[in-house]
């Protein structure tokens, strides 16, 4: 499994007052070890402080202004990680299930508010694994690779909880309005489940008859729930278009469109453009 050769770890000082303002080409998520200053995410300002964990994606723009010398350490997740490596059976699976381990997390970042918010327990628990992860990366031995692996597939899984967590109390005093968000909580993490999202499935679930249970959803979100999943499912189709070199086929067999064809009508359908065409809009050399 080649997973751990497509992340890179990197330890890095940022000594001076002002770090510019950059963007990556992929995902990462970036650790303070030492210091304090301002990281400035989309012209939005945040102080930071050592145990903040930060997430950066390819659309954010981000720099530090110090006020202390700082120490940070980079997890990034390279384009070969989401590319489709060829001679192996198992290849295919492993990216699947790396995009579902990551999608609940890169579509709903935008909840953030800065670094993400943690308990003390698990600001610890975070702080073991990227020290483990430094340690590895300085010294490597036998298993390393897929050590590295579990650690970063189980800070991923502890960012998406934490990130899940950080809406559902937001919007705990809301009433009616929370279960807008465990609806599309459960759908997002049972998109491939196509039994369980079926509306009377989903009305079950939640204890409503399903023409309560759309009607409400609707009056909520303007969608029905057949729209809102449709939406979905093409968000993530937009991912791996961008970021994978998956086939639009196989993209199409994944997400279970009948084939390229009714993938490319659907996707067209909302984009006025082919998946095909919006693959090259944004495809990096």
């Amino acid at each position: 499994m080649q997973f751990f050769q497509d992340i890179e770890i990197t330890v890095r000082d940022i000594q001076s007052s002002l770090y510019p303002q950059h963007h990556h080409h992929y995902f990462e998520l970036l650790y303070i070890l030492e210091g304090t200053g301002i990281h400035t995410i989309n012209d939005n300002n945040y102080p930071y402080s050592p145990g903040n964990l930060f997430l950066l994606t390819p659309e954010d723009s981000h720099g530090f202004k110090t006020t202390s010398d700082s120490r940070v350490c980079i997890i990034d997740f390279t384009k070969g990680l989401f590319g489709r490596r060829q001679g192996r059976d198992t290849d295919r699976a492993e990216i699947t299930e790396f995009f579902v381990r990551m999608e609940y997390v890169f579509h709903n970042h935008q909840n953030l508010k800065g670094h993400i918010e943690a308990n003390l327990h698990e600001e610890g628990l975070i702080k073991m694994l990227i020290m483990q992860l430094i340690l590895e990366k300085q010294r490597p031995r036998i298993y390393t690779g897929i050590i590295n692996q579990n650690i970063v597939f189980l800070l991923l899984n502890i960012v998406a909880r934490l990130i899940q967590e950080n809406i559902a109390g937001e919007l705990r005093h809301s009433g009616n309005k929370n279960i807008i968000h465990e609806v599309t909580t459960h759908i997002q993490q049972n998109i491939y489940q196509k039994e369980l999202l079926k509306i009377e499935n989903l009305a079950k679930h939640f204890h409503r008859t399903p023409d309560h249970l759309n009607r409400y959803f609707k009056q909520q979100t303007g969608l029905t729930l057949k729209t809102y999943i449709s939406r979905y499912k093409l968000r993530l189709v937009e991912a791996r278009l961008r970021y994978s070199d998956l086939t639009i086929s196989e993209i199409a067999d994944e997400m279970s469109y009948t084939d390229e064809s009714h993938l490319n009508k659907v996707f067209k359908s909302v984009h006025g453009t082919t998946a095909r065409d919006y693959r090259k809009t944004f495809f990096i050399h």
